[in-house]
């Protein structure tokens, strides 16, 4: 018996609806009732802490340029960021030196 690529696909994901709905996964279903409304969600939200983590993932230390000329024809003026002593990325430099 052959079962095309396509209903195998159905079949497997329909019997995995089932088995993440049995009895046995009730108590951790019930974690997902409604808990009513929040007028700010700002003021309701219970820690904020990530958001500087994220917005220091982007920071860095120093900067420098550099000109990228051993393979490059077009002599490319590039920007470094470097955070604690590595280079995180590289970008344009719109400076030109004269």
């Amino acid at each position: 018996m052959q079962v095309p690529r396509r209903e195998f696909l159905k079949l497997g994901a329909m019997s995995a609806v089932l088995a993440g709905c049995s009895r046995e996964r009730g108590p951790q279903l019930q974690l997902l009732q409604y808990s009513g409304a929040v007028d700010n969600p700002l003021a309701h939200y219970p820690s904020r802490d990530w958001e500087k983590l994220y917005r220091d993932v982007e920071r860095y230390d120093s900067v420098f340029h550099f000109l990228c000329a051993p393979n490059d024809t077009h002599n490319c003026l590039l920007r470094a960021y470097v955070k604690n002593g590595v280079i995180t990325r590289l970008g344009p430099s719109f400076v030109s030196f004269r």
